[in-house]
């Protein structure tokens, strides 16, 4: 990378960090004259293009950052090719989850579309996702990462890039739900709240407050756990952090199961965030100034999920007034004498 691009791309990473969009913005411009073929500048430019409305571009160019690992995995090591809009009838596709958890749910929706034109249509993901990903619509089997070379395919698309092969804009998602949990330990989990939390006039709200530290902008995402909760109070919240909840959180199975059983998810953006949402949960996502692709369209509300609502911080280091809007929304949401002080995990 030349002298004249680095600094202009520190600059621009940090502007958007910092909320200065419109300094980004004539940054990514000066680059796409001075430096057109820099993968890395059209990486950055993505959330850009998809803040000003164009999810396609904006999808297009974050392909480029696979061209300097900033972006989705590995390649499948395969010789077939990656699918471009040829006759899938009666052909074999290999959707290939990538990224985090969170990614693989926010794009094995896409399995639908592939299905629809005719493929069938084999899902690679986490293992700890395959039972989830099998009763997605559109999915035919599912296999664990490691067995996707050995899986027999005609064509293959890497997963964060499905939108973009699909050709996909904001008005053509559909925001609908396409995750769903297993009835038995559905049944298991109602049973335990109707015990447990038998007065329904309550609302049952869960909290998950932060997510992989190994993500590169975790920082930016992170927020007091305490503030959350005082946000909350007086309202009881269950815990959805799998490591220190009182629940029994082993599965993806049994923390969708449970929030089944909520009324409303409040949390960071995880992949619990996009799990809740995909579910058709009622889900509050709290969103650093620089948020992910998924957010970038200004507003309270996302295409990605009808089920969202979106709370953005507006000050760098600080969540003050995003908390103050959660404690409002939820006095506005939930009467007042429904609301106990005690507090229950």
């Amino acid at each position: 990378m030349s002298f004249l691009k680095k600094p202009l791309l520190d600059e621009q990473l940090e502007a958007g960090i910092h909320g200065d969009f419109d300094r980004a913005w004539q940054i990514a411009e000066e680059l796409a004259r001075i430096s057109p073929g820099c993968n890395r500048a059209a990486f950055n430019r993505a959330w850009y293009e998809m803040r000003r409305g164009d999810l396609l571009k904006g999808l297009q160019l974050l392909d480029c950052g696979r061209w300097v690992k900033a972006f989705g995995d590995a390649p499948l090591p395969t010789q077939k090719p990656i699918y471009r809009n040829e006759n899938l009838n009666d052909k074999h596709l290999l959707l290939c989850s990538e990224g985090g958890l969170g990614d693989e749910i926010i794009n094995v929706r896409f399995a639908k579309d592939f299905s629809e034109r005719g493929a069938k249509v084999t899902v690679t993901c986490d293992n700890s996702l395959k039972s989830v990903f099998s009763r997605v619509e559109g999915v035919s089997a599912v296999v664990g990462h490691r067995a996707a070379p050995d899986v027999y395919h005609d064509y293959w698309v890497p997963g964060m890039s499905a939108a973009h092969v699909l050709g996909y804009q904001y008005e053509m998602l559909s925001g609908l739900p396409y995750l769903s949990s297993d009835e038995s330990v559905r049944e298991k989990w109602a049973d335990y709240f109707a015990r447990k939390f038998s007065n329904r006039e309550r609302p049952r709200i869960g909290l998950r407050f932060y997510g992989n530290p190994q993500f590169a902008h975790d920082p930016y995402r992170r927020f007091s756990a305490e503030d959350l909760k005082q946000a909350v109070s007086p309202h009881p919240w269950i815990n959805l952090q799998k490591e220190e909840s009182d629940l029994e959180l082993a599965t993806w199975e049994d923390t969708l199961a449970v929030m089944e059983q909520l009324d409303l998810v409040i949390t960071s953006c995880t992949s619990v965030a996009h799990a809740s949402a995909a579910l058709g949960k009622e889900t509050w996502v709290m969103i650093p100034l620089l948020p992910y692709y998924v957010w970038a369209l200004p507003g309270k509300r996302s295409p990605w999920y009808r089920s969202v609502r979106l709370f953005r911080q507006t000050q760098f280091g600080r969540w003050d007034d995003v908390f103050s809007e959660i404690k409002q929304s939820l006095a506005e949401r939930y009467s007042e004498k429904f609301a106990e002080k005690k507090i229950f995990l």
